[in-house]
């Protein structure tokens, strides 16, 4: 079976958003799942499609920091040092899909469950809530995430617009610095293993990780039309809660 892949390399924050979003429509035509890396210049903030702007996301955009809003929920990501990744499918599709969001996180968390065995790190796979810091997602684990040690290594999130889903997650590869806020209950994949990691380590094991769990053979991802850039850099989008 065939999967559409694309590494869009380091884009702004705007432009990450609003080509997840397409890929929303492309998946609608073509019903074929889009596994999809991605990173952030400048280092940046997502935050969750219902979560409030606070004054510490202001505070960060006065020093250089952007932030723009996802189209899926969950609370905000720092995207310094990380490996950023989305996968757009169908609710119905036969590797991945499932009748509700708990369904198909489950299944993906096999891909990098695979990945993170590829890496040598172990981790544990999270069946529950935890309670965190309420503005930031790596602060708890949630639902088939994942864990190293008891700290949080990955945090995804998903939306769903009839039968089309978007999957989007975050791993840190290293802890972010300053100016961001700290983040007590994560680990970063670098600390996990006691090493450096690269990121086209991470890229090489995730991408083969899902060929493998799934028995997938990628292919190139054909061109994209009508990406919403200038929706995700609007206020109107951005501060809407």
């Amino acid at each position: 079976m065939n999967w559409f892949f694309i590494d869009t390399g380091f884009r702004d924050p705007y432009f990450n958003m609003a080509f997840d979003e397409a890929l929303m429509d492309f998946v609608r035509e073509r019903g074929v799942p889009v596994l999809r890396f991605f990173n952030f210049s400048p280092e940046s903030i997502t935050i969750g499609f219902h979560q409030r702007v606070g004054e510490w996301l202001i505070s960060l955009k006065e020093k250089g920091i952007p932030f723009v809003r996802r189209p899926t929920g969950g609370r905000a990501v720092i995207h310094s040092g990380d490996f950023t990744y989305s996968i757009t499918f169908t609710r119905d599709d036969p590797l991945i899909g499932g009748e509700t969001v708990l369904d198909s996180y489950k299944k993906i968390a096999e891909g990098f469950k695979r990945a993170f065995d590829m890496l040598g790190v172990q981790v544990d796979i999270v069946r529950g809530r935890g309670q965190g810091d309420d503005q930031l997602c790596f602060s708890a684990p949630s639902w088939y995430e994942f864990t190293h040690k008891g700290r949080k290594l990955i945090g995804s999130a998903q939306v769903r617009r009839g039968n089309v889903a978007l999957q989007q997650g975050t791993l840190m590869i290293k802890r972010p610095g300053e100016p961001f806020p700290e983040v007590k209950g994560m680990v970063s994949l670098s600390e996990a293993l006691g090493r450096g990691v690269t990121l086209d380590e991470v890229k090489e094991a995730v991408k083969k990780g899902f060929s493998e769990a799934f028995g997938i053979n990628f292919v190139p991802l054909p061109d994209i039309d009508n990406i919403p850039y200038e929706k995700y850099r609007s206020d109107e989008w951005n501060f809407k809660r």
